[in-house]
């Protein structure tokens, strides 16, 4: 049997929240076992967007983003595997795009459901599919990369930040990844990835080396499966940032175990590693704090569990309540106003912390308070009178 404080600790990193239910459950069994039914994901059933999600309303479109937030966040809370879906915020945060700059709920739900269907699997083909994914196409400005006018914002990212991370390309390797990608565009009129071989720039590239026709799909192939060297590369910056998100940074001994040998395309290979990272992480020292990298959808999501087990409050209230209740209070009156809002008594030192820390975020921001407060949610998540709480 598993000590039921290595399960809490387990659930805390990889299921948002330690439900009471699940450490009874999984303290009945061993370590391992719990942790094969934390990732056993199959029980989830993936969920379907509801139908005024899946559909852009031009009308309605920020009432339809609130709807969406909603949505997620519920699902975070109220799935019975919720792994899955801290893998889909994990990629959405890796692949990441801005629902500001695509201004279309249908494209920014179809990203959001293809990182959960695809999210446990090969690395692969979830880039790729990635690449062409609507929302990406826009966020990244492939929608208008064309030959004889390549834009590299799409092609510099895909290599600095999806893949291999600074200083593991060159800049011509980055303008001839842009080529490549050339008439992958976006098609306006039916709000779809299209493929105009007319703008596809045809021309011999070299890319690491090899002077040839390069394709975009190439570039992810060889990246991803054919060039031995990237691939260990990706590897590793996936592996690590993947420890980061569940547990914490500048573990060499964890990382070196996870990622040798890892082929990217050997999907059994892969999900063995992270089980047996998640199997180390449960047995961490307990007094290993919860990485930041989660986000503050990461952060909400455990309330509204417990808040949802407790019949608090309705879930999807807490997130939007409290961004629009403090938004517009001066710097003192949002860290009371938050604190009032999760019946929170913070002394006099968490007060003060939280209001200098919050203000400093709000002169920062040049007067743009919506990010400053979600921050501030987040730190006050993290007081010592919400956890005792």
């Amino acid at each position: 049997m598993a000590d039921a404080a290595d399960i809490a600790h387990l659930l805390r990193r990889t299921e948002f929240v330690a439900r009471p239910a699940r450490i009874a459950a999984l303290s009945a069994l061993s370590l391992d076992d719990a942790v094969t039914d934390v990732m056993n994901v199959a029980l989830n059933a993936n969920p379907q967007l509801p139908p005024e999600l899946a559909v852009h309303n031009s009308s309605d479109s920020y009432n339809q983003r609130v709807a969406a937030f909603h949505w997620w966040l519920d699902v975070m809370a109220t799935r019975p595997r919720p792994f899955q879906e801290k893998m889909t915020l994990f990629w959405h945060g890796h692949f990441t795009s801005e629902w500001e700059v695509v201004q279309r709920c249908d494209h920014m739900m179809s990203q959001n459901q293809l990182y959960r269907t695809a999210g446990l699997g090969n690395f692969l083909p979830l880039t790729q599919a990635m690449s062409l994914e609507p929302a990406m196409l826009i966020y990244l400005s492939n929608a208008t990369n064309v030959k004889g006018a390549p834009n590299e914002n799409f092609a510099r990212e895909l290599l600095e930040l999806f893949t291999l991370g600074v200083g593991n390309y060159t800049q011509d390797d980055v303008a001839a990844a842009a080529r490549a990608w050339t008439g992958h565009n976006y098609n306006s009129q039916v709000h779809a990835y299209e493929f105009r071989s007319s703008r596809h720039d045809t021309t011999n590239k070299t890319f690491f080396g090899t002077t040839k026709n390069w394709d975009g799909p190439d570039i992810v192939n060889e990246v991803l499966r054919d060039n031995a060297v990237s691939r260990g590369i990706a590897a590793r910056l996936i592996a690590k940032k993947l420890w980061e998100f569940f547990a914490y940074p500048h573990d060499a001994l964890l990382l070196a175990a996870v990622t040798r040998g890892i082929a990217l395309v050997d999907i059994a290979r892969w999900t063995a590693r992270l089980h047996a990272a998640l199997l180390r992480l449960s047995t961490e020292s307990l007094s290993a704090p919860v990485v930041l990298a989660s986000g503050w959808m990461g952060g909400v999501a455990p309330l509204l569990a417990m808040a949802a087990a407790r019949q608090v409050w309705p879930p999807t209230s807490i997130e939007i309540d409290i961004l629009y209740g403090a938004a517009d209070l001066a710097g003192p009156d949002s860290v009371d106003y938050v604190a009032t809002y999760f019946g929170l008594t913070l002394a006099p030192a968490s007060r003060q912390a939280l209001i200098d820390a919050h203000q400093a975020e709000r002169a920062a921001a040049n007067g743009s308070n919506s990010r400053a407060v979600t921050n501030l949610l987040i730190m006050t998540m993290l007081t010592g009178e919400m956890n005792v709480a």
